[in-house]
């Protein structure tokens, strides 16, 4: 028969864990929204980026799922970070409008 070995766990108090949640640690897409917009612009397709997130419904959500499946190969960089808060600015209907707006001109946050 085998003895049965024992194994310590470690203890739950000395774990310190900082930012459980990834979101936490993400900087707001709001920040990029000037620069993204003056890019826009200067290719001149800050209306058809706008027409397209106004009109996209669903498939926001998955350019959303194609952008976070991306990110790993762009690599830990302010590039990617970008990647990451256009993900969420994607996946969430309410930001994606407000950027719209923003675009548009409408309501200047």
């Amino acid at each position: 028969m085998r003895k049965a070995q024992a194994y310590h766990l470690p203890q739950l108090a000395n774990l310190s864990v900082e930012n459980l949640c990834y979101t936490e640690s993400m900087q707001d897409s709001r920040s990029y929204w000037s620069r993204w917009a003056q890019k826009l612009q200067i290719l001149g397709v800050s209306d058809l980026a706008a027409a397209l997130l106004d009109g996209a419904g669903s498939f926001r959500l998955l350019a959303a799922q194609l952008v976070h499946a991306s990110t790993p190969f762009i690599g830990p960089s302010a590039a990617a970070d970008q990647w990451q808060a256009l993900a969420s600015l994607l996946e969430d209907k309410d930001s994606a409008q407000q950027f719209v707006s923003f675009l548009r001109e409408e309501d200047q946050p």
